[in-house]
This record gives structure tokens, C-alpha cells and sequence, in this order.
């Protein structure tokens, strides 16, 4: 952002030309250039300090550490710079200091750059107190940081776009790697075009609200246009409507006179005829009056007939309620049949088993008494043979042998005995037996007897349902016959009526057609 100037003259007082303005530029005032630069204690700096007054071409040299850069940064701090971008952490770093050791609690430091427009003089001076706080003053004047900036760019200076006419080292390989956005935001800073980035913004957002509103309306007047043509056509079928309500109107009005006309002449014939009908309803009369006299009787007859209907229908009921309280001793009997079955199932079941047992028992009976029946016989016969022996004296037991004997004899007598005694038993037993057998061929008896009287008299309801049933058909025969009557009367009636009603009616001339 700097431009060179001219030289300017030889001065005449000395000979020697004056200062040059290489680092001038220009400002709405007037050339602005920079003159000198006093420092106070900063950085390597000791004491007060004057650079200047600044040549054309300015050029710093000496051994590495001697305060070359040192330089740059005086400027660099006085336009507004921070500490982190001078090489040091807080703005007491930036201090001047002996030894590293040295106690600068109590020293400060300041940088002032004066700046010449138009022969006039202005100081830029930015201190560091003791404390570590940053000062800026214009002419001596302490003023705030942005009054400051807003100085400087009086003079053409923005701070926040110092690497635009201060390059540091490093700089151009940092630059050469910048990317597009980048560097369009450095030449931003440059130009002073970044501080308008918000007024841009608000014209770009009113542009695209600009934009959007000229769209709608573009839309809007489109539609406009639609419904105009929409309204357009809908008018022309609206007149086309109205046209066809007027042809309408006169086809309607003719179709009218039309029908009047036809009215009229059906009036005349109409009259005609009512005078030749005149004599049909004196003769129509005198059969109503004999219909009426028919229609009475009808009526009479159709009473007597729904007299006789209630009737069979209570005698219909009365045999129903008759047939339904006599259903259920029906019902009763089955089940009392059927309970006696099944007793009589039961009762002959154990009446088999008894008689099985008993024949068991008799059959047994008969084995025993069989068998006692051959131990006696041979009892007996040894008996005989013995004595019969003893007798002639071909026997002669020693006392052995008629101890053997006697013993045979007890255990036989003891057999017999024990024979006896089970043959009475079963004997007991069977007669024991025989009531309950005979008891149980009287209950088989009985309920046999109790059955035949129960079908019997299920017979006898059987054959009354029957008799009910065939009565209940004969009754509903004869009610069906009754509706038929009834019926006839009915349609017989209302033949008179309508036959009345017509012979009535013809006196008085048709209605006309009622109107489309």
C-alpha cells in the first residue's frame, strides 16, 4: 500500500537534498511519509533512541543479534501488533533488559513513529508501563486502542493489513504457500475492502431478497395472467349459458301454448262425453246400491266367520295346553319304564348268579353225598365181610393189626363225620338261598307286571296324542277354510267399493296434465 514519490529538492539552506518520501503514500489529505522513529527501552534498544530521519532507500546491517529485526518489530508494535506476533508471550517481554536476571519492574518501554503530511508533523506512540499494560497516544494525547487504529487509517495505515507493507522474514515462502482463499482474504486486508464484508453481506442478502421478490412476482404475474384467461373463457361460457337460458325460455313457452292448446280441446271433448256418461252412473247407482246390500251381508258373514276363527283358535290352544300337560306324565312313565328296565336288567343279572351258585352248591351236594354214599357202602361191606369172617372164624387179627383197624376205622368215622358236617352246611346254605331266589323271581315278576301296566297306559297316551294330533290338523283345516271365506268377503267388499267409487267419480271432468 505504499507508493513511492518523487525527491523532493535540494533544500536551500543546506545544499543537501532533502529527505526522501519513499516511505510515503498517498492519502486523501496529502503525501504521508514517515519520517523517524524514537524508541525508549524496547527490546534491544537501551535508553532513548532516534532512527532517523529515513532516506529513500533504507538499509539495516550488522552481526546476527544486533537488532536488525528489532527494527521491523518497532514499527510492527506502534501500528497495533500484539506481543505473540513480536517473538514474546506479554507485553513486558518486549522490554529492554540487560541480563536476563535484570529486575524491569519498575522500566518501561515506548515506540513513537512520526509521520509527516503536508509539512505537519503527527506522533504515533504506543508504551508499555511498568505494570505490563499497553498505552496508545496520538501527539502526546492518550486515546483508546480503536481511536488509535482509526487514526492510522487516516493516514492510510490498517493495522489488521500490516503484512501488506511489512515483511517479515519468512514471509514470501509463507505467502507462496498460501491458498486462494487466503490470499483473497490478505488482499482484502490490504485494500481496506474486509471492513466492508458486512455491508456486502447486507446487500447480497437485500440482492437475493430483491431477486426472490422479482421471481415471485414474475410467478404472480403468470398466474395473473392464467386467471385472466381463465375469467376470460369462463365469461364467454357464460354468455353462451345465458343464450341457451333465452332459447330455453322461448322453447318452453312455445311447448306451453302447445299443451294449453291440447288442454283446451280435451275440455270440449271431455264435455261431450260427461253428457252420454250421465245415464252409466244412474245405472251404476242402482248396482252400487245392490253392491252395498251384498257388501253388508259379506260383513256379516266375516264376522261370524272371525267369530268362528277365535273360536278354533281357543280350542287350538285348550288342546295344546291339554297335549303339553300331558306330555309330561308321558315323559314320566318312559322314565319310570326305563328305570324300571334297568332295575329289572339288575335284578336278573343277580338272579343268575344266584341260581349259578346255587346249581354249584347242588352240584357239589350231589358229589358229596356220592361220595359219602361209597364210603358207607364200603363201611358197610367191610363191615360185613368182617363179621361174616369173625363169624365163621376165618379171621384172626393180632393186636397190631386190630389197632390199624380201629385207627382206619376212626379216621373213616372222622372223614364221614367232617363229610356230614359240609354236607349239612350246604345244605343249609341252599335253603338259605331259595328265599332269596324266590324273592327274586317275585320282584322279576312284579316288575314285569309294573311294566306291562306302564306300557299300557303309554299306549293309552300314545293313542290320545294321536286323536289330539289328528283333532289339532281338523281345526287348522277348518280355520284355513274360515280365512279363505273371509278372504273372499274381503275381496268381495272391496270390488263394490271400487265399483262405487268409479260410478262416483265420473261425474266431473278429467284433471288436466300437470305442466313439465
Amino acid at each position: 500500500s505504499l507508493a513511492r514519490q518523487p525527491r523532493s529538492s535540494p533544500t536551500p539552506s543546506t545544499g543537501m537534498p532533502a529527505a526522501p518520501d519513499a516511505l510515503a503514500f498517498p492519502n486523501e489529505a496529502g503525501a504521508v511519509r514517515l519520517d523517524r522513529i524514537e524508541i525508549e527501552n524496547f527490546k534491544s534498544y537501551a535508553g532513548r533512541q532516534v532512527v532517523g530521519p529515513l532516506m529513500d532507500m533504507n538499509a539495516v546491517v550488522g552481526p546476527n543479534g544486533s537488532g536488525k529485526s528489532n527494527l521491523m518489530d518497532m514499527i510492527a508494535f506502534t501500528v497495533g501488533l500484539s506481543s505473540s506476533d513480536l517473538r514474546g508471550k506479554t507485553l513486558k517481554d518486549l522490554v529492554y533488559r540487560n541480563s536476563p536476571d535484570e529486575d524491569i519492574s519498575e522500566r518501561g518501554a515506548s515506540v513513537s513513529l512520526v509521520v509527516t503530511c503536508d509539512g505537519a508533523e503527527t506522533r504515533f506512540t504506543r508504551s508499555i508501563t511498568p505494570a505490563g499494560v499497553g498505552k496508545y497516544s496520538v501527539n502526546g494525547k492518550t486515546v483508546s486502542a480503536q481511536a488509535y487504529d482509526e487514526k492510522l487509517k487516516t493516514f492510510g495505515v490498517l493495522s489488521k493489513a500490516h503484512n501488506g507493507f511489512l515483511v517479515f522474514q519468512g514471509y514470501v515462502s509463507e505467502l507462496a504457500q498460501k491458498s486462494a482463499k487466503e490470499l483473497s482474504k490478505l488482499f482484502e486486508q490490504i485494500s481496506g475492502s474486509e471492513e466492508l464484508t458486512e455491508e456486502y453481506d447486507a446487500l447480497a442478502a437485500e440482492k437475493k431478497r430483491a431477486e426472490e421478490e422479482q421471481i415471485f412476482n414474475q410467478q404472480k404475474k403468470k398466474g395473473l395472467a392464467q386467471e385472466r384467461a381463465i375469467m376470460k373463457r369462463q365469461k364467454e361460457e357464460a354468455e353462451a349459458y345465458q343464450a341457451l337460458l333465452g332459447r330455453k325460455r322461448e322453447l318452453q313457452q312455445l311447448q306451453y301454448l302447445q299443451k294449453l292448446y291440447g288442454i283446451e280441446h280435451e275440455i270440449v271433448t271431455l264435455r261431450e262425453q260427461l253428457g252420454s256418461e250421465a245415464a252409466a252412473l244412474d245405472a251404476e247407482s242402482e248396482r252400487h246400491a245392490t253392491a252395498e246390500a251384498t257388501l253388508r251381508a259379506s260383513e256379516k258373514e266375516r264376522a261370524r266367520l272371525a267369530r268362528r276363527a277365535v273360536d278354533l283358535e281357543r280350542q287350538h290352544a285348550s288342546l295344546l295346553q291339554k297335549v303339553e300337560k300331558q306330555n309330561p306324565g308321558a315323559i314320566k312313565l318312559r322314565e319310570e319304564i326305563r328305570h324300571v328296565d334297568r332295575r329289572r336288567a339288575t335284578q336278573a343279572k343277580s338272579l343268575d348268579k344266584v341260581e349259578e351258585a346255587h346249581k354249584a352248591a347242588t352240584k357239589q351236594q350231589k358229589g358229596l353225598e356220592k361220595q359219602l354214599a361209597d364210603i358207607s357202602d364200603a363201611l358197610a361191606r367191610a363191615t360185613a365181610e368182617q363179621q361174616e369172617a369173625e363169624s365163621r372164624g376165618e379171621v384172626e387179627m393180632n393186636k397190631r393189626q386190630r389197632d390199624e383197624y380201629s385207627r382206619l376205622k376212626g379216621e373213616a368215622g372222622a372223614k364221614s363225620a367232617a363229610l356230614h358236617e359240609q354236607l349239612s352246611a350246604m345244605t343249609r346254605e341252599l335253603r338259605s338261598d331259595e328265599p332269596l331266589l324266590m324273592q327274586g323271581r317275585t320282584k322279576l315278576d312284579e316288575l314285569a307286571a309294573r311294566r306291562g301296566v306302564l306300557e299300557g297306559r303309554l299306549g293309552g297316551f300314545e293313542e290320545r296324542r294321536k286323536g289330539l294330533a289328528e283333532r289339532v290338523a281338523k281345526l287348522k283345516a277348518e280355520a284355513a277354510e274360515c280365512e279363505k271365506e273371509l278372504q273372499a268377503a274381503k275381496t268381495s267388499g272391496s270390488t263394490s267399493r271400487e265399483r262405487q267409487g268409479g260410478g262416483g267419480g265420473g261425474g266431473g271432468p278429467p284433471s288436466p296434465p300437470p305442466p313439465p
